[in-house]
């Protein structure tokens, strides 16, 4: 009796901890993707590069803006002879012997016109900032498809043990339907064996699969930002892409529109256009003008009483021109011309490129569709394959081989369809990548 109340608080206590414990939440693909769109390191790296573009272009606008210096200097002076400005009552002496001098100043400044410098630099850096954007849009469209990829190869594994495991089912039964023939002296024991043996190779699959299952988790957890230990769980419904599609055409027009690869070229060649005109600023006379005051204090108070200081505004314009640049330009300007040619080929390269991708990808998405409909006919004959072989095993007209034949038939007839439309859900993905339309 006491064993028995012993077993039953132990059955209890497992019963509560399963209370306890409710499964883990299914996670859609979309909540997966905003997740790692928000924890993704590489995604905030990404950002932090868009962030210190931004504040690259802060500094090129800050050089525009007027410089101003304000100066305080202490001295001591020691005079040969007396010294006297002025006339008359008016005269600031100073008599011969050491004293003490303060002089001040502040100085504001501006460059009016500088071959056009401070602007076509201000327009670079901003152009950059704009293309480091559109660099951090490609960034977050490909882990878009890094987590839809990761995802179905989970919901790939989930269903293919789903597949194995109904088939060992299904080997018990046989089992114990080739042990009563074997009574009955219509199979022998070989048959038997190679029926269990069959049995144990898809338990070793299984695990084989559920190893691969729980590391690709593990891995997806830290794609999108969840702690490596955290339970989740996957939506393992499998649904049909799109079976009709726009002409090529459209895809090919609405990449070359879209993809943000395209847009970032097209600015960095803005770019390299503008440090060309900002090189060839040097070829122009700088025009700038200032203002400024200055006091001299032969004291030794910071602040002192009146006519006791020499104080004087200033404003000056100012002219200049390097005469050297007439002759010494010619390697800036030929560097500078190389990199707009640079960013006119990388831009040219990158848009043969995404054409290659979205032809790849629109040829692949169809033979994706083509190859489902050759396999969903295949698993319709394995199907009927195996129901009629496993009828005549019954009536001991085949052998177990034929039987473990079939079987294996059908077992890749299964898993083949769940490939295939997981393949043809990924194919989509990467066409609609692509076309740079994943984000939306």
């Amino acid at each position: 009796m006491k064993k028995y109340l012993i077993g039953v608080g132990v059955w209890l206590a497992g019963l509560s901890l399963a209370v306890a414990q409710p499964a883990p939440t299914v996670m859609p693909l979309d909540k997966a993707v905003q997740l790692a769109l928000q924890n993704n390191k590489a995604i905030k790296l990404a950002d932090a590069r868009t962030q210190a573009a931004e504040a690259r272009s802060q500094e090129a606008k800050d050089r525009s803006l007027p410089q101003a210096n304000a100066s305080l200097a202490y001295s001591r002076y020691s005079l040969t002879g007396p010294f006297s400005l002025g006339a008359g009552g008016e005269a600031l002496t100073i008599p011969a012997g050491a004293f003490n001098a303060t002089i001040g100043g502040v100085t504001i400044s501006k460059e009016v016109f500088g071959g056009f410098a401070e602007k076509s630099a201000e327009k670079s850096a901003e152009l950059l900032a704009k293309a480091g954007h559109l660099d951090a849009q490609r960034n977050r469209s490909e882990l878009v498809y890094t987590v839809t990829d990761a995802y179905y190869n989970i919901v790939k594994l989930a269903r293919s043990i789903g597949v194995i495991e109904q088939n060992i089912r299904q080997f018990e039964e046989r089992e114990r339907d080739a042990n009563n023939l074997q009574k009955e002296g219509i199979v022998t024991a070989n048959e038997v064996l190679k029926i269990q043996l069959q049995k144990n190779n898809l338990n070793l699959s299984r695990l084989q699969v559920e190893k691969a299952r729980q590391t690709a988790l593990y891995n997806f957890n830290l794609l999108v930002g969840l702690p490596d230990d955290q339970t989740i769980s996957i939506d393992t419904t499998l649904v049909n892409p799109v079976s009709s599609l726009e002409p090529l055409n459209s895809f090919l027009t609405r990449a070359v529109q879209a993809r943000p690869e395209v847009q970032a070229n097209t600015l960095r060649v803005q770019s390299a256009e503008e440090m060309m005109r900002n090189t060839k600023s040097a070829k122009y006379p700088h025009l700038g003008v200032s203002t400024g005051y200055n006091y001299i204090n032969p004291t030794a108070n910071v602040f002192p009483t009146s006519g006791a200081f020499v104080s004087a505004w200033n404003v000056g314009a100012g002219l200049t021109y390097n005469i050297g640049s007439l002759y010494n330009l010619k390697g800036r300007l030929h560097t500078a011309q190389n990199n707009i040619d640079q960013a006119n080929l990388q831009s040219q390269q990158q848009t043969d490129q995404i054409r290659s991708e979205v032809v790849t990808a629109y040829n692949n998405y169809q033979l994706a569709l083509e190859q489902q409909n050759v396999i969903r006919t295949a698993v319709g004959q394995a199907v009927e394959n195996y129901r009629l072989t496993e009828s005549r095993f019954r009536n001991g007209l085949v052998g177990s081989t034929d039987l473990l034949e079939a079987n294996s038939f059908l077992v890749q007839a299964q898993l083949n369809v769940i490939n295939a439309t997981v393949d043809a859900q990924l194919a989509y993905q990467r066409l609609l990548k692509a076309t740079g339309n994943n984000l939306n």
